[in-house]
């Protein structure tokens, strides 16, 4: 396939090479400890998958360390148990190391552990349905860069999943219900060998099958970098963890074109070891075609290809693709050592990652519409920050006005009241089944302000649940911005909701201040 068979079909926008974007800043962020070295907490619903009354708990806890062993998570483990339904005494959980919460509620201690500056590893007992608001946590957690294990009971043929740790193991796997993803290779893969058109195809087509979406990394090996035993590792977790930063926490497989012309067979073993595919130069056309045709997942290319070539592949939102332009000084000792880096990587990186363009390692911040990603700020944004959470099944938006109305009236009022207001951001939780700000609200804003409609579920306790859960999300995201949080809900029902109001009481305590109005004070018309 030649260049012009490739411009036919996928395209992004080539960034002028002047234009330095503003918005998020990909190269500045936190080196995670790897997933070896991060402390793991597992989260047991007793009730959901029940303990045996004859069960040894030391044996289980044993079981969940060697488990923990053989999924390569070396740290300790703290093990928290929820539900009023035990049939071992407090004395034998104690005495097992086995934290029982009866009154706890999982998802928001799940949240109040979540850290942005050292990720977890989340363990969570029994799989949680893909529908359920635990679930939608999870993915929240997993976008800020936790690692997530859920076991699965239902795929054990014995008893109890716990009597071994290798039957853990087996029961354990990621959000995209596939064995679980650790550091974007996903566990008992082997690194495939491709020697010819018909292993590429088969290559190709197994990822297109697989649970969730897949990234691949066009490496032309011979132009940049020639991989060696003592670095092609460190560039396969460089390129990785870069990925990962732009937010994607599938798979990413590496192919490392022509590397059989420039690479000893005696080095094999060492890709093997770092999953990057040794494929032949004279299979990159089919390579191309091959993504093209099934589109997998994102898709990023060391080196950049010539800028000619990139303009004409001009079709944004169809594809994700990045392109690394390394340094100029390609060829000194530093260039072996850039791919080891994820946020050089990034700071080279230009193209469209999800509908964003990406400049020079600056993402372009749009509109935030739920907190399935990080919220994200511009670097040095300035004012301070008034983030309202508003429940709308106990006080609706005066009918007739347009969002961008309700929105300039709630920033009136809370001008007028004193507040210090730089920025506002609003996310109102509606009654996704009935009312009149669910449907076109709910799924296609074309309004200007920053007012989001969400679903909160068809009963009260549902949707303030999802808030509070989404406010805890916020917490991990805000730091180190000031805000003011304005909760504006029925205040008699946040205090008899004891896991809320009490949440409310130790967000108090931190250096954010805690409002709670009633909606009546927004809207004298």
């Amino acid at each position: 396939m030649d260049e012009e068979d490739i411009s036919s079909k996928i395209s992004v926008n080539l960034l002028d090479e002047t234009v330095c974007l503003d918005g998020e800043d990909l190269t500045e962020f936190c080196f995670y400890p790897s997933s070896s070295e991060r402390q793991n907490h597992v989260y047991w619903d007793v009730v959901q998958y029940p303990i045996p009354p004859g069960a040894n708990l030391a044996d289980v806890k044993t079981s969940i360390r060697a488990a923990l062993d053989q999924l390569g998570l070396y740290s300790c483990e703290t093990i928290f148990a929820y539900g009023d339904r035990m049939s071992h005494s407090k004395d034998d959980l104690r005495n097992s190391r086995i934290l029982h919460l009866p009154q706890g509620e999982l998802a928001v201690d799940l949240l109040f552990r979540a850290n942005p500056w050292s990720p977890l590893n989340f363990i969570v007992i029994p799989r949680p349905d893909t529908k359920s608001e635990l679930h939608r946590v999870l993915k929240g957690l997993q976008s800020r860069h936790n690692n997530i294990f859920l076991v699965n009971p239902k795929v054990h043929d014995g008893p109890f999943v716990f009597d071994s740790g290798q039957s853990i193991v087996d029961c354990t796997e990621g959000l995209d219900g596939g064995k679980p993803i650790i550091g974007g290779i996903r566990m008992g893969d082997e690194t495939p060998v491709i020697k010819d058109s018909r292993s590429l195809v088969s290559l190709f087509e197994s990822v297109s099958k697989g649970p969730g979406r897949t990234a691949f990394v066009f490496w032309d090996v011979a132009k940049y970098s020639t991989p060696t035993k003592s670095n092609v590792i460190p560039v396969g977790t460089g390129i990785r963890e870069a990925l990962q930063r732009l937010g994607h926490h599938g798979c990413v497989e590496i192919l490392a074109l022509g590397a059989e012309k420039v690479t000893l067979r005696r080095d094999a073993d060492y890709f093997e070891e770092a999953r990057i595919i040794r494929i032949p130069q004279g299979l990159y056309a089919k390579a191309w075609q091959l993504f093209l045709r099934l589109n997998p997942g994102p898709l990023m290319i060391i080196p950049t290809l010539d800028p000619t070539f990139l303009r004409s592949l001009q079709r944004k939102g169809r594809y994700d693709l990045l392109s690394v332009k390394p340094p100029v000084d390609e060829g000194t000792p530093q260039d072996v050592k850039f791919l080891h880096n994820a946020h050089l990587i990034l700071g080279c990186t230009d193209g469209f990652y999800e509908g964003k363009k990406i400049g020079r390692g600056r993402r372009e911040i749009k509109d935030i519409q739920d907190f399935s990603k990080p919220i994200t700020f511009e670097k040095g944004a300035t004012g301070k920050f008034v983030f309202v959470f508003w429940n709308l099944e106990d006080f609706p938006f005066p009918p007739g006005l347009t969002p961008d109305a309700i929105y300039k009236g709630i920033e009136s009022t809370f001008l007028a009241s004193g507040y210090e207001l730089g920025n506002m951001l609003i996310w109102a939780y509606v009654d996704d089944e009935e009312g009149s700000w669910g449907g076109d609200f709910l799924t296609n804003k074309t309004w200007e302000s920053s007012i989001y409609f969400l679903p909160g579920g068809g009963d009260k306790s549902a949707r303030r649940d999802r808030m509070l859960h989404d406010i805890l999300l916020w917490i991990v995201d805000l730091e180190p911005i000031r805000a003011d949080l304005v909760i504006v809900s029925n205040e008699a029902n946040i205090i008899a909701d004891k896991e809320f109001s009490s949440t409310l009481g130790v967000l108090a305590q931190m250096p954010k201040n805690v409002i709670v109005e009633t909606g009546s004070s927004f809207f004298q018309c």
